[in-house]
């Protein structure tokens, strides 16, 4: 019989702090149920008795590929089509035509580069990649990319499957939908070629330094706000040197990293710019 109780305090203490070394993320004190609920489901699903054995099994490396379905389990994954609207509005118009004015004026090369940064499974690197799809006509022959990264495996294989159900698109206008995707079994809805072909995804901590050209635009949000000081302190060092001087870093409103921009210039307050 399986041990269903809760974790004790010093079992939570145990799996915070290997969650926070490994992703930075901080677990409030008073989500000791929520955690053991989601560590629960794995104890079940592996038939591992209790806590304490799962947790010798996860951190001695014994159990092959379970720190990604670990980290699966016990964070948040919840995200849609366009969250935020004005974000997008923003980048689809006052965002690409600087570029494009630069551009014109030799200041910028005919490119786009925008990072979804812990993209969940793909709704905003796709509705960035929508919003690039109807600009195609005042970017003529522009090389236009979007890159999506998450810390979760899980949530990035199904970024890749680019099918989606009714409830990640109930932001989406019916005549984007006919034009951006197509019905699939169900209540689902797939991304059309032409705008997954503009995005690329993989697995990245935001702790780590990304491997990337720099981008043009970074988007962050609702992230941040399961992470420490120290730990916000790190991602936000990771995001501003991945920008381009002059590239916008576009963040969610609970995220509580404000303070940490001094360096940026602030336009609203979830835009800020690398000088």
């Amino acid at each position: 019989m399986w041990e269903l109780t809760k974790l004790t305090p010093e079992q939570f203490q145990l799996f915070r702090e290997f969650i926070y070394r490994h992703t930075g993320i901080s677990m409030q004190e008073g989500k000791i149920t929520l955690l053991s609920n989601r560590i629960r489901r794995r104890l079940r699903e592996l038939e591992i008795g209790s806590f304490d054995e799962y947790y010798r099994l996860l951190t001695g490396g014994r159990l092959a590929g379970e720190l990604e379905h670990f980290f699966d389990a016990v964070t948040t994954n919840e995200t849609h089509f366009f969250r935020t609207s004005g974000h997008f509005d923003w980048f689809a118009g006052p965002f690409l035509d600087e570029l494009a004015t630069r551009a014109a004026a030799g200041g910028h090369p005919r490119s786009v580069r925008a990072w979804s940064a812990a993209c969940s499974s793909g709704e905003e690197a796709y509705s960035l990649a929508i919003c690039l799809a109807e600009a195609r006509t005042r970017l003529p022959g522009w090389r236009l990319s979007v890159l999506g990264t998450d810390i979760s495996e899980t949530m990035l294989v199904r970024a890749k499957a680019a099918s989606f159900g009714e409830r990640s698109l109930e932001l989406v206008a019916q005549e984007r939908r006919e034009r951006h995707f197509t019905r699939g079994d169900g209540d689902t809805w797939i991304v059309r070629p032409a705008v997954a072909a503009l995005c690329e995804f993989r697995r990245h901590n935001l702790l780590d330094p990304i491997r990337e050209p720099p981008f043009d635009c970074v988007f962050v949000r609702n992230v941040l706000i399961y992470f420490d000081r120290e730990s916000k302190k790190k991602a936000v060092h990771t995001l501003v040197d991945a920008l381009l001087p002059g590239g916008y870093l576009v963040v969610g409103p609970a995220d509580g990293i404000y303070d940490l921009l001094d360096g940026l210039r602030r336009h609203s307050a979830f835009l800020y710019q690398k000088p």
